[in-house]
This record gives structure tokens, sequence and C-alpha cells, in this order.
């Protein structure tokens, strides 16, 4: 019996079964699809609870001492800040009251020097002649113009006749005798007193009328001149 030609069996190919699944062709690029879970940002994240901490030792009387001689320590530095606080704010006023003082009366004895300037413009424009005189009206208007300004400043002019006689603002140079009705009244100015911002630069000098029969005008008309200081 002669061999069959053929192949062998064991090189018999194997036909894929009819019901197995075809093979998915894999490729190299690969997608990965990742779970993302949410994050509420409205939620408040817990926090962990601190460890609970150490107990606290109690102090020792030594300690206890020490703290309150600290705090009676700075008690007492702080009294001291506020008297030494109050002691400056009086200093302070008291050398800014000084300081408008001596302002004041360098202003005062300024003015006092200019007053015999005054006195002489007064003295010119009475000897001026008639109102219609063009030297008259102008040393008139220089001496208004001085006034004003001194006025000013602060000066004011002390009145005088027909008022009472006041010895803090006027120095009586001669009384006369009058009427009891007119006792004591200013009758005449001599020479005009100032005050420089209510404080008495120099006296008004003037004319008193007297009831009294003492002093004063005598029943002959002679009259006597009295110096009396207010």
């Amino acid at each position: 019996m002669s061999a069959r030609k053929g192949r062998k069996p064991e090189d018999k190919v194997a036909e894929p079964a009819a019901d197995a699944p075809e093979p998915v062709p894999s490729t190299d690029d690969e997608i990965e699809i990742l779970e993302v879970v949410g994050v509420n940002e409205t939620e408040t994240p817990e926090l962990e609870h601190p460890a609970p901490s150490a107990p606290i030792e109690p102090v020792d009387h030594a300690t206890a001492a020490e703290l309150e001689e600290a705090v009676r320590e700075r008690d007492r530095f702080h009294d001291l800040w506020l008297r030494q606080q109050a002691e400056f704010d009086s200093f302070r006023k008291r050398a800014d009251r000084d300081a408008a003082q001596r302002r004041l009366s360098d202003a005062a004895d300024l003015i006092r020097r200019l007053l015999p300037v005054l006195d002489t413009l007064e003295s010119a424009v009475s000897a001026g002649g008639s109102d219609d005189n063009p030297v008259r009206r102008g040393l008139e208007l220089i001496q208004k113009q001085m006034l004003d300004l001194l006025g000013r400043e602060g000066l004011t002019i002390i009145p005088t006749v027909g008022l009472r006689f006041d010895p803090a603002h006027h120095e009586a140079v001669e009384v006369v005798r009058a009427d009891a009705s007119n006792d004591g009244t200013i009758l005449a100015e001599m020479r005009k007193g100032y005050l420089f911002k209510d404080r008495l630069i120099r006296a008004a000098l003037v004319r008193v009328a007297t009831g009294e029969g003492a002093s004063g005008e005598s029943a002959s008309g002679e009259r006597r001149d009295v110096a009396a200081a207010g």
C-alpha cells in the first residue's frame, strides 16, 4: 500500500470557529477616560479640631507678687505721666498768655509815643483858621487818617465833656464851683485821653464842676486851679 503524498496532519491550518468573535484591531493612540469628581465650592470645609492644649499650671505666689508689683509700677508711671502732661499744658498756656501780654504792652508803648504827634495835629487844626482854609482841611485829613489807623489797632478816645468825673479815666486839673446838680460833671477837656484795647494809656485832663463852697470858684469870681490825680 503506497503512502499518500500530501500535507502532514500537523500541517493543517486550524479554521476559526464560526461563532468566535472577531478580534478588535488595536491602535497606538488609546484614549483613557477618567471620572471627574465635582467639588461643591459653596460647602465650607470641615476644620479639624485642634488638639486639646495642655492644662494651665497654677501660678506660684512669687510670680503673682511680681505681677502685682509690675501693675503698681505701671500705674505709678502712668499717673506721673499724666501729672507731667498737665504741668506742661499749664506752662504752655501761661507762656502764651505772657507772650500776648508782652505784645500788648509793646504796642501800647508804641502808641503812647505817638500821642504827642496827635496832640500837635490837634493844636495845628485849632490854629488853622476858618473851616475853608486848605491848610486846615489838609491837617484835619491827616488827623483823621491817623485816628482811623490807630483805631483799627484798638485805640479809642476817652469821652469827657458832660459826663461824670471818673478817676480811673480822668485827671482833674481844675475844679470850678457850680450848681449842686452839676457836682462832679466834666465841664471842659484840657487834653484828650486814650484807651488801647480797654487799657488806659493816658488819662484825660479835664475841668470838673463842684457844688462845694470850700473849693473851686470863690464868691468874687476868682478861680483856683487844683491839680488832682485821678
